[in-house]
């Protein structure tokens, strides 16, 4: 698997590339990664059990070929970053998603 450590140039291309690989469940718990929300809190926010967020988690980890739910994170972050300075990938951003439930009320 990639290390994120150091990455940089074709890295976070193919990485980045690698989003449009997720379905749109999955796109939004890796917007809640991201945010560095828990297991538990993308369950509440998107009405799913918490195995089931486990298993999107799962899958993303292997789409986005990581090894831990914290640089999925760091993806999605920089993924967030890198699609609101304009940069010219055609992704949809997971902020479009509505909010609720107690990942609502700590955001800005």
């Amino acid at each position: 698997m990639m290390s994120l450590t150091g990455i940089h140039g074709e890295s976070w291309d193919a990485v980045l590339a690698a989003i449009t690989l997720l379905s749109q469940r999955e796109l939004e718990v890796f917007g809640l990664l991201g945010e560095g929300a828990s297991n538990r809190t993308i369950s509440s926010v998107l009405a799913i059990s918490e195995r089931t967020a486990k298993a999107h988690v799962a899958q993303i980890l292997a789409k986005l070929d990581v090894e831990s739910r914290l640089q999925a994170g760091i993806v999605a972050f920089a993924w967030e970053v890198v699609t609101h300075n304009g940069d010219a990938r055609a992704l949809p951003s997971w902020r479009s998603v509505p909010r609720c439930g107690p990942a609502a009320v700590v955001r800005p």
